[in-house]
């Protein structure tokens, strides 16, 4: 229990620094020093290899990835020590230390650079931060980028040229004997492409392609809709709607992302906006399935009124659990994230998602056995075809939770330019396809109609004299009765 609160407070404390943090731009806003004798991580910068990143005679090259510390400085926050008496305290400094060397590099039993340290060669400065490495290597050479803060004026900025990519800790060191300390400043990070991350940045043209896809399927459909606009009822207009969230979704995280790498800064609200349009969308999509296979506007004009309270309580509760799964998905990449975490986000939202599936299986069940009972055969064999896209989807939506599941459980993976294939990338694409499928399945056509709800009549009855009545109660009038469909 002691590390599943310790996860949950570091998500918390850490969703508070988003501004500063959740970026390829770190900025410390008086931030607090290290204790003395210690160091803090502070956060994971994602770099993509490029093979012509070295240096140009005047600075760094265009377009190779680089590091930047920019207007650093430190401040006393003591009244004894004023930053003019502490101009010549060298123990802090700010390092970026590729991941997977960290722990090779630093020793925490000898860290700290001692006088005997620096006869011996270990360290060129006492107080500084020991970083193991061979006499003749600088710090460049075994991928450690260093910046020393002083007190008082701003250091000169210093951009420097991040020869291999990959994951880098943000290192702020205090090996000295004084930590009463605000550090102001940025340090920047930008690939060649820009300021997005690297393991964020194959989701810009994944979203660009997914929202293209959605339109084209879209226009597809409101064509169908215009050249059958006279056979149409509820379940096309739903369908409609559906696919125009999914082109927004898609849209809108292209934009937020597309703006992240352009600026440098993650912006919280078009973040927001997208993880609620993302969950909205997914919402809705449940819920016109269940309401479809509870027989709404199939054999039945409407629903009982608990049942509807119940469809709208399972709304809330499913919006609410995934925002928080998207919360934490989306911040994983920054730190690594203990299991029991990661299934206390997952495995909620994918017990309800059982849940859910269930009760629109029981109803899919129930309303075939109704039609076939009715004879309504052209309605039974569209929803048979359903129950197997249905089953298909369960089938792919547990095997991605799998696979989130381990992605997540583990530190880095060493392929973490592909983890956001099971975040969005799978998902996205599960779901654009069961879209597919069951607008296929609902396409409008000259006989659209048969398939609203109608009121069946014995064949065999004596008493034809009524027979408008049949045709009224054909329903397939908007005014008549609220016809709700299937959707993907």
């Amino acid at each position: 229990m002691g590390r599943w609160w310790a996860a949950v407070l570091r998500l918390v404390f850490s969703l508070r620094l988003w501004s500063a943090a959740y970026a390829q731009i770190y900025k410390f806003e008086k931030a607090n020093a290290p204790e003395s004798k210690s160091l803090s991580l502070l956060y994971a910068f994602f770099i993509f290899d490029h093979p012509n990143a070295t240096a140009a005679p005047n600075g760094p090259a265009q377009r190779t990835p680089y590091v930047q510390f920019k207007g650093l400085k430190l401040s006393s926050t003591s009244e004894d020590f004023t930053n003019d008496k502490l101009k010549s305290y060298q123990g802090l400094q700010i390092h970026l230390i590729k991941y997977e060397d960290l722990w090779s590099q630093v020793d925490t039993s000898q860290m700290c650079a001692t006088s005997q340290d620096v006869a011996q060669g270990l360290s060129k400065v006492q107080d500084h931060l020991i970083i193991r490495r061979n006499k003749d290597q600088s710090f460049e050479d075994v991928n450690v980028y260093r910046h020393q803060l002083r007190f008082g004026e701003k250091e000169p900025d210093e951009k420097i040229i991040v020869k291999k990519g990959g994951v880098y800790y943000l290192v702020v060191s205090n090996c000295g004997s004084y930590d009463q300390a605000s550090i102001s400043g940025e340090v920047i990070v930008k690939n060649d492409h820009g300021f997005l991350p690297a393991n964020e940045y194959s989701k810009m043209p994944f979203y660009a392609i997914s929202g293209g896809v959605c339109a084209l399927l879209l226009c597809i459909w409101l064509l169908l809709c215009v050249r059958w606009w006279t056979q149409l009822f509820n379940i096309h207009l739903c369908i409609a709607a559906v696919c125009a969230l999914a082109v927004a979704e898609s849209g809108l995280w292209y934009f937020f992302l597309l703006t992240w790498n352009s600026s440098g800064t993650h912006s919280n609200a078009l973040f927001s906006t997208a993880v609620i349009l993302s969950v909205t969308r997914s919402t809705c999509s449940y819920m016109l399935v269940l309401l479809a296979c509870l027989g709404w506007g199939v054999t039945k004009p409407i629903l009982d009124g608990s049942t509807l309270c119940r469809i709208l309580l399972l709304s809330f509760i499913y919006i609410v659990l995934n925002v928080i799964r998207e919360i934490v998905l989306a911040y994983s990449h920054s730190q690594a994230i203990p299991m029991a975490f990661v299934l206390l986000c997952l495995v909620p939202v994918s017990i309800l998602n059982g849940g859910i599936f269930y009760w629109i299986f029981a109803g899919l069940t129930g309303l075939m056995e109704t039609l076939e009972s009715q004879g309504q055969t052209e309605k039974l064999q569209i929803f048979k075809k359903l129950w197997w896209i249905l089953l298909i989807a369960i089938a792919f939506a547990v095997g991605v939770l799998m696979a989130q599941v381990f992605v997540f459980s583990r530190d880095f993976p060493a392929r973490w330019e592909e983890q956001w294939m099971f975040t969005d990338g799978a998902p996205q694409v599960g779901y654009i396809t069961v879209l597919t499928a069951i607008m296929c399945l609902w396409a409008p056509n000259e006989d659209s109609q048969r398939f609203a709800y109608s009121a069946q009549i014995d064949p065999n009855a004596e008493d034809q004299k009524d027979l408008s009545a049949v045709v009224q109660a054909e329903a397939i009038s908007d005014d008549d009765v609220d016809v709700i469909g299937a959707k993907g």
